[in-house]
C-alpha cells in the first residue's frame, strides 16, 4: 500500500496569518469604537443641563455626582421645533414633521423598490436583445454625473401642475437607474430556470409565475433594497425642502432647527435631543428588521 504523505502548512505561514488576524481584528475594534462613541456621547449630552455642558464637550463631566441629567432638552425640543413654510405660512410641530416624513419615505421607497424588481425581472427572465442594451444603459447612467438634473424635474413638475404634491414625488421616484436594479437583476438570475418550466407545465401564467415562484424565494433581497432606501429618504431633507416644501419633514425640521435656532435652543445638549427625537422612528425600524438587514446580499445570491 502507498503511503499517504499529509503536507501540513510551515509554521511560518500560520504565524504570519494569526498575526494579520489580530491585525484585522484590532482593526474592527477601532472602527466599531469610532462608530459607538459619538452615539454614547450623543445620549448621555442629551440628558445633560445646558449649564453642565462645559468644555470637552462635555464628555469627561459625564461621571461627576455634580452633573444633572433631566429630560428637559426633549420637552424643549419637542415644544419649541417648528417649521414655517414659505408657502402657507403654517407651523408644522414634531408630530406632523414625523408624519410627513413617514409618507414621504414609505411612498418613495415602494415606488422605487417596485419599478427596479419589475425591470430587472424580466430583463434577468426573458432573454430577449434589448435586455443586454437595458443592462448596459443602467451602467451608463450610473456613471454619468446627475448635477442639474432637479432643475429640469422642478420645471417639468410646474409645467404639469404637480409641484409641490407628494404624489408627484413618488412619480419621479418610480425608476430602475440605481445600484438596486443591478442587485435584483442578480438575485433573479440566479434562480433556475426549471422552476418557471415547471410552473409552465402547471398551466401557470407569467403574472402568476413572477409573483408566486420567483418573488418569493428572492424576498429577503426586496426587503433589504425597501429597508435601505426607506433610511435614506427618511434622512433626506433636500428634496422635500426642493421639491414640496409644503410639506415639511423630519430631517429638514433637524436642519432648520438647527439653522435658525433660538437663543434657548442654541445649545448642544437641546439640539442633540431633538436630533435622537428625529432618529428614533429609524431605530424602531432597525430593532425590528435587523435580521433583514444583516442579509448581505451578493451579486448573484443571498449569503444569509
Amino acid at each position: 500500500m502507498k503511503k499517504i504523505r499529509l503536507e501540513t502548512e510551515p509554521s511560518h505561514l500560520k504565524e504570519k496569518a494569526s498575526v494579520a488576524t489580530i491585525f484585522i481584528f484590532v482593526l474592527l475594534i477601532v472602527y466599531v469604537l469610532g462608530l459607538t462613541i459619538p452615539i454614547v456621547w450623543a445620549v448621555v449630552v442629551s440628558f445633560m443641563d445646558k449649564n453642565d455642558y462645559a468644555n470637552y464637550f462635555g464628555i469627561l463631566r459625564a461621571f461627576d455626582q455634580g452633573v444633572k441629567y433631566t429630560f428637559d432638552n426633549y420637552k424643549f425640543s419637542w415644544e419649541n421645533l417648528k417649521v414655517l413654510t414659505i408657502t402657507t405660512e403654517e407651523k408644522y410641530g414634531i408630530p406632523n414633521l414625523l408624519l410627513n416624513s413617514l409618507f414621504y419615505s414609505l411612498g418613495s421607497a415602494f415606488a422605487f423598490t417596485l419599478c427596479p424588481v419589475i425591470v430587472a425581472y424580466l430583463s434577468a427572465r426573458f432573454k430577449y436583445a434589448f435586455s443586454k442594451i437595458l443592462y448596459s444603459f443602467v451602467l451608463i447612467t450610473m456613471t454619468l454625473p446627475i448635477v442639474g438634473s432637479m432643475a429640469s424635474e422642478i420645471t417639468m413638475l410646474h409645467n404639469l401642475g404637480l409641484y409641490d404634491t407628494l404624489p408627484a414625488v413618488f412619480i419621479l421616484r418610480f425608476n430602475f437607474l440605481s445600484i438596486y436594479f443591478l442587485i435584483l437583476h442578480a438575485q433573479f438570475s440566479s434562480i433556475p430556470q426549471e422552476y418557471t418550466e415547471a410552473a409552465k407545465v402547471d398551466g401557470a401564467s407569467n403574472f402568476r409565475i413572477m409573483f408566486q415562484v420567483v418573488i418569493p424565494q428572492s424576498f429577503n433581497t426586496i426587503v433589504t433594497v425597501f429597508i435601505l432606501s426607506f433610511i435614506s429618504y427618511w434622512n433626506d431633507y433636500q428634496v422635500p425642502l426642493l421639491y414640496f416644501p409644503s410639506y415639511p419633514t423630519a430631517a429638514f425640521g433637524i436642519y432648520d432647527f438647527v439653522q435658525n435656532a433660538s437663543p434657548e435652543g442654541n445649545f448642544i445638549p437641546i439640539q442633540l435631543a431633538a436630533t435622537l427625537i428625529m432618529a428614533l422612528p429609524i431605530v424602531i425600524v432597525f430593532i425590528i428588521f435587523n435580521k433583514k438587514l444583516r442579509v448581505s446580499v451578493a451579486m448573484g445570491g443571498i449569503k444569509g
